[in-house]
């Protein structure tokens, strides 16, 4: 694909030194100095340099000196991703020698091809002559032949809306086989840098919502999984607690059966040998025997219903324990959904909140 720009005196500087790779210090990050000399200008006729050729040939025709005109014009023309390396130079003297036909050869500047950039491409620049014919206002019937600098004229909307189709069939019949120049950005004609920016910036905006979206879905989804295992262990709460109330009134009822054991203290006279007066084969230490029994056998039914609700209790444990892990993993991956949708500008995380939510923050403001 190509794209056009249009400069003035003041902005010629700057792009000839980017042309030409003199400056040392040039801000662009793609660029890579270990290939520079790979560059090479394909407008081998020219020997002059660049800024004086330009003052040159507008001192040869007319040129308005104002500092708005446009006094050159640059066409950027990129090699297609499709197009084997090895054919990259028949392209881009193709593609030189279509536009030094289309703009002239006595107007072009140079024609670099820089090879030290992410991808290949070629810069040719010239100056816009206009050439034509006008009626001699003393004489209407006698033709004068003018000559004048004018981007406006020379690069004018038909040129541009029949560029890239016309570059195509250039270098197809060239090379001999189709050249991948027309695309969504060029098919209706050329667009200047800052449109293709805005375009490739909305793409990415869009490519950001739908991501976003997709972020937010799986969020929702992950939340009302949490929700349902919130209402799910609420649930549990509740058995639990009921649970809790019916072994605490066991424990007060034990005890109080305990405390009525340990109570009992019959009256009695002691006999010989320890025995009780009156009672035959039953002594006093027999009487505390059978009641530190019955305080014991208590406690130990206390103990089996104890183990027996736990044994109760991992036994429902068990066939959830999938459950739990795969809880586990979801939580995980709503945390990183979650992370994700932060990273996301804060006017793409507005636009795809639920209305719901923007109702609540709404009344919370209030």
């Amino acid at each position: 694909m190509a794209h056009m720009m249009k400069h003035t005196k003041a902005s010629c500087g700057h792009m000839f030194a980017h042309f030409d790779r003199r400056a040392e210090h040039i801000s662009n990050e793609n660029l890579d100095r270990t290939r520079t000399h790979l560059n090479y200008n394909l407008a081998t006729h020219q020997q002059m340099d660049q800024g004086e050729f330009v003052r040159q040939r507008c001192s040869e025709v007319r040129c308005q000196n104002r500092k708005d005109v446009n006094v050159m014009v640059s066409w950027v023309v990129t090699a297609p991703k499709d197009l084997p390396e090895a054919e990259h130079k028949a392209f881009f003297q193709a593609s030189y020698d279509f536009l030094k036909n289309r703009y002239g050869l006595e107007n072009v500047v140079s024609s670099y091809v820089h090879m030290d950039e992410v991808t290949p491409h070629m810069h040719f620049a010239f100056v816009p002559v206009k050439h034509g014919f006008k009626q001699d206002k003393k004489n209407p019937d006698i033709s004068i032949e003018y000559r004048k600098v004018s981007a406006k004229e020379v690069v004018n909307r038909y040129d541009l809306q029949s560029f890239h189709e016309s570059l195509q069939r250039f270098v197809e019949k060239r090379l001999g086989h189709e050249v991948s120049i027309l695309n969504e950005a060029t098919k209706e004609g050329n667009k200047s840098i800052e449109e293709l920016k805005r375009q490739s910036a909305t793409e990415r905006l869009q490519e950001a919502n739908a991501e976003a979206s997709k972020i937010v879905s799986k969020a929702q989804e992950g939340i009302k999984v949490a929700e349902d295992r919130v209402r799910a262990l609420e649930s549990e709460k509740t058995v639990l607690e009921g649970e809790i109330r019916v072994l605490a009134e066991q424990k007060q009822d034990r005890q109080l059966k305990i405390n009525e054991i340990t109570s009992i203290r019959p009256e009695y006279e002691k006999g010989l040998f320890g025995g009780i007066k009156g009672v035959k084969g039953v002594t006093v230490s027999e009487i505390e025997t059978l009641k530190s029994m019955a305080i014991q056998s208590l406690n130990d039914r206390e103990q089996l219903e104890k183990l027996t609700f736990e044994y109760e209790r991992l036994k429902k444990l068990v066939p959830t324990m999938q459950e739990r892990i795969q809880s586990s993993q979801d939580k995980a991956r709503l945390k990183e959904l979650e992370s994700a949708f932060q990273r996301l500008p804060e006017h793409i995380r507005q636009q795809l909140l639920p209305q719901k939510s923007k109702v609540q923050d709404r009344g919370r403001e209030r």
